[in-house]
């Protein structure tokens, strides 16, 4: 079967699919998948291991448009040439090549020595992490986030956190920017597709979402229902203005997922851009009781802070 078919048919698409179609395809089964990993965790790694396949697939249609693109500006490049075409492009690629073979070859053992380079890093890097405690929370910042020099050092955050908690000797942060969905911006939809895959790879304890963020995952199946706990221990910490429902594909009413935290004097505290800040416990977290207590102890602060 041809690969091309082969990927569109893993994704329930015709190969007519419009890049529009494609993206809320994905989206929808990727709802889908985490929505059966909440119902049935036991089947979570066979779960997992199908919608690795149909990313792979949305990756390969991606590259194949990418590449028939390339084509395209290709043949308007050289389509002036007529029989000649071919001919033009290998002799233009040949006189390229050949113009920058020294520096090819420079670039090539800067590449290798690169590489090895990498190498040694990597080992670096790898014997490092196993001398570090384990992580007591991961927390995925989600929206419109950013650090204050916008830069990709989230030290300052992880130290903020654990100023917050001494108990704690490790927190682990990543900041996922999510434009504005529906934009029209191609620069946008670029980074909907790297926020997508992002979120289908990575698995934190704690998401905390702005109000676009929340309004795009909060109802697929990423992160767990708090209605237990609004019962018990966050019951007397919470008002009703605090807590962000939405409804799942299986369930037949609204239910809390994620409570504001905003207000509390804690999240002033972070060095991190920010405007709406609603924390949810991701379904099936390994850290669970400590993505609670996160969200306990910035609700405790709010309320002494009143």
């Amino acid at each position: 079967m041809d690969q091309m078919k082969e990927a569109y048919e893993k994704l329930g698409l015709p190969e007519t699919a419009t890049s529009e179609e494609l993206d809320d395809r994905y989206t929808l089964l990727m709802r889908q998948t985490r929505s059966e990993q909440r119902r049935n965790p036991d089947k979570s790694d066979e779960v997992e291991e199908r919608f690795a396949e149909v990313t792979k697939a949305y990756n390969f249609i991606l590259e194949e448009e990418k590449r028939k693109s390339l084509e395209e500006l290709s043949r308007q490049k050289y389509g002036k040439f007529k029989g000649m075409a071919g001919a033009a492009e290998k002799t233009e690629h040949f006189f390229r090549y050949y113009r920058y073979h020294v520096l090819g070859g420079l670039a090539l053992i800067g590449i290798i020595i690169y590489i090895i380079i990498s190498i040694f890093d990597h080992r670096a890097e790898q014997e490092r992490l196993a001398k570090l405690p384990p992580v007591d929370l991961s927390v995925m910042f989600l929206g419109s986030y950013i650090t204050p020099d916008g830069s990709q050092n989230y030290k300052p955050i992880e130290d903020a956190i654990l100023a917050q908690f001494p108990d704690w000797k490790r927190v682990e942060i990543n900041v996922t920017y999510v434009p504005e969905i529906d934009s029209g911006n191609p620069n946008d939809a670029a980074l909907l597709q790297k926020a997508m895959l992002v979120l289908a790879t990575e698995r934190p304890d704690l998401y905390i979402m702005d109000q676009g963020a929340f309004d795009w995952v909060g109802n697929q199946g990423m992160i767990r229902s708090l209605e237990p706990e609004l019962e018990g221990e966050l019951k007397s910490l919470v008002t009703p203005d605090l807590l962000k429902k939405t409804k799942q594909d299986e369930e037949p009413t609204e239910q809390v997922y994620a409570v504001n935290i905003i207000d509390s004097p804690l999240s002033e505290e972070l060095p991190i851009a920010k405007k709406d800040m609603f924390a949810g416990v991701r379904a099936g977290s390994e850290k669970e009781a400590n993505a609670l207590a996160f969200i306990k102890h910035y609700l405790e602060a709010s309320k002494t802070n009143k």
